[in-house]
């Protein structure tokens, strides 16, 4: 007879997530960041989606329509009549994610048990939620994010531009600072009309996994130059800024459509700046002047 699945929840940026497995305590230890989002969820819950393993995968037999590089890893992605496959490979291991049209049902040939499962099961979670959440009005961003007093500075940049240096020097200089996430944090608009950014449970190589909040008083795209200068964006240029570090598959056009539509949104409710710096205390000086 075979064993009932048991259920496994997690509430990440305010979206909850379940996880059906043959053991809940199992599963959980091979995702140890996402612990601080584990939920207690009784009754009736919305769920952004519903995780499930052990299910055979049709190995994709077309040419893939995107192919992904993340931390090293290459993922392909393929169209198929009722969804997307994904697949990836490392460690010598490949294992493939079926992502479902409505996005809230996922599959993939896991066993959800074995330790050696650990990084395709956080990195599919993460695809599965990344594409998922665009219709809830939520993107991740590739930033880092401090937060202050219950509002929150989101840095941008291409990679080397001293994102992490700068959001580091705030916890040195600004007291109060605290960083809420230092690589993928996650952008929502409120039903109230607020944009806020969450933590969440990838944070890139620094262990930094808040399941906290706070309201968005500014973006700051940052470039290393010789002088520091602060100047405010608009127009195409901010919304350009804004789309860049956006998590979305190219291959997505139905989420390439509705993260256009949310930007604007973000941009009529949240400024985004320009940051020039060396980068310094008197860097942080110009970024602090917008949480006051």
């Amino acid at each position: 007879m075979q064993k009932q699945a048991e259920q496994l929840y997690y509430t990440i940026g305010g979206h909850n997530l379940l996880i059906d497995t043959p053991c809940a305590d199992t599963t959980a230890g091979l995702l140890p960041s996402f612990a601080p989002f584990s939920a207690d969820l009784h009754g009736e819950q919305e769920l952004l989606l519903t995780f499930s393993g052990n299910t055979p995968i049709a190995v994709p037999t077309t040419e893939s329509v995107e192919s992904v590089k993340m931390e090293g890893i290459i993922f392909h992605v393929y169209n198929d009549t009722d969804g997307i496959t994904i697949s990836m490979k490392t460690c010598g291991s490949m294992h493939y994610l079926h992502v479902a049209t409505s996005r809230s049902v996922v599959t993939t040939d896991l066993t959800l048990l074995e330790r050696k499962e650990s990084i395709f099961l956080s990195f599919f979670l993460r695809i599965a939620y990344g594409m998922a959440i665009v219709r809830q009005q939520t993107i991740k961003f590739h930033a880092s994010v401090i937060a202050k007093d219950g509002k929150a500075l989101v840095f941008l940049g291409k990679s080397g531009t001293g994102k992490s240096t700068h959001s580091r020097l705030w916890q040195e200089y600004v007291p109060g600072s605290l960083l809420l996430n230092d690589d993928e944090p996650i952008i929502r608009l409120m039903e109230d009309g607020a944009i806020r950014v969450f933590g969440a449970p990838w944070s890139g190589s620094t262990p930094c996994y808040r399941n906290e909040s706070a309201e968005v008083a500014a973006f700051v795209n940052l470039r290393q130059r010789p002088d520091n200068k602060l100047v405010k964006l608009s127009g195409a240029h901010a919304f350009a800024i804004l789309l860049q570090p956006v998590a979305l598959l190219r291959s997505d056009m139905e989420s390439r459509e509705t993260v256009y539509s949310l930007i604007s949104n973000i941009l009529e409710k949240v400024p985004v700046y320009q940051l020039d710096n060396r980068p310094d205390r008197e860097a942080v000086g110009l970024s602090e002047t917008l949480l006051v």
